[in-house]
């Protein structure tokens, strides 16, 4: 004691017990930060962990797979936008394949259009062609082993019989068989007047107008005499010497003709 005043010492004991105390806090506060730390530690690898199986996946077969697979890499957490972007393109892909059918059907319909324009087109010319044929029969042609033959009453020149004929949308008669031939004499058996034939004298040969050269011919004794290019020859009428009727005489002397209207060929063939 010293001025009245005492100082009692502090207790051992006390002072230990503050001692252990804050030793404790330190510890734990160490044990906390270290824990906190294992645990953020842990945390990063595991995230790393699952990124690089997440990276490490094998996409499915095929270019639209993987395409898809790359976008769900880069919104690994969106999945509302990789579902959106994945129904975007199934509606681009299923809009380009209605495309491409669509385009399709339009070819196939325009090809079959087009058929139906060539049909129209044919059955019309057909028409056309059944009207001729009927409106010859009216004017008395005459029909003979699918062939028409028209033994007309006026005169013209033989040049002019051609253009006659063309105009009927025939020929001037060009005569290829016999049995046409022996047709031809009995038709003109009982006519007023011989009829121009498609044959002239030309380049010193005969030879049908129309380019096809002669076979046999049916030329009266005699003929054909007095050969130039101004000749051609006729059928003559009241023939009394059968396949043996031809004649040449000048090419403009006034004659009857006789026309004849072939089959066409593209509706109508003689050996079906």
């Amino acid at each position: 004691m010293a001025g009245g005043l005492t100082f009692a010492e502090p207790s051992r004991t006390s002072v230990a017990s503050r001692s252990n105390a804050a030793s404790r806090s330190n510890v734990s506060s160490r044990s906390n930060v270290a824990s906190r730390s294992n645990v953020s530690s842990r945390s990063s690898v595991a995230s790393r962990t699952r990124l690089k199986r997440r990276r490490k996946q094998v996409p499915a077969k095929g270019k639209l797979a993987a395409f898809l697979h790359n976008i769900r890499d880069l919104f690994p957490s969106s999945i509302g936008i990789f579902t959106a972007v994945t129904l975007c393109l199934i509606l681009f892909f299923a809009a380009l394949g209605m495309t491409i059918l669509y385009a399709e059907i339009f070819r196939e319909t325009q090809k079959l259009a087009d058929k139906l324009v060539d049909l129209i087109i044919n059955v019309t010319e057909i028409e056309d062609e059944i009207e001729d044929i009927s409106k010859k029969l009216r004017q008395q042609w005459v029909p003979y082993k699918e062939v028409l033959y028209l033994f007309e009453d006026r005169t013209k020149p033989w040049h002019k019989a051609i253009t006659a004929c063309e105009d009927e949308k025939s020929m001037l008669i060009t005569i290829g068989s016999l049995e046409e031939e022996e047709f031809l004499e009995r038709e003109t058996n009982t006519a007023h007047q011989d009829s121009w034939i498609g044959l002239p004298y030309k380049d010193g040969k005969w030879q049908w107008y129309n380019g096809i050269n002669v076979g046999t011919t049916y030329w009266k004794a005699g003929m054909p005499h007095d050969l130039d290019n101004k000749r051609c020859a006729i059928l003559k009428a009241h023939c009394s010497t059968p396949q043996k009727c031809w004649e040449n005489i000048p090419c403009d002397r006034q004659k009857r003709w006789i026309c004849k209207k072939m089959p066409d060929k593209r509706w109508y063939t003689l050996n079906p």
